[in-house]
């Protein structure tokens, strides 16, 4: 497929990109090759063959969902500079 000089300066106005004179030449061979390739990728048979998320083949080990540590409220507020009624204290930021 050709794409002309008349086309890349549309799509350059759509796009709102300014393109200089001397590189409409360079953008019309280099979106002509692209779309050739598309076509050829196109040509390809691929009736038949299932749709793939991943190259190879994974499966995601999972784990059991359980609790391993309980009621660490204690432990954890030990360690704040400020806590009341079982919670951490911030300074105010919005006022």
């Amino acid at each position: 497929m050709s794409i002309t000089e008349e086309t890349i300066r549309h799509v350059a106005t759509l796009a709102r990109l300014e393109i200089a004179p001397g590189e409409i030449q360079t953008y019309a061979g280099q979106l002509s090759r692209i779309l050739g390739l598309m076509e050829q990728l196109r040509a390809i048979p691929t009736e038949g063959i299932a749709p793939m998320s991943h190259a190879v083949e994974m499966t995601i080990p999972e784990r059991e969902d359980r609790v391993v540590c309980q009621d660490r409220r204690d432990a954890l507020l030990a360690n704040a500079p400020d806590s009341a009624e079982g919670c951490f204290r911030v300074p105010k930021i919005i006022e």
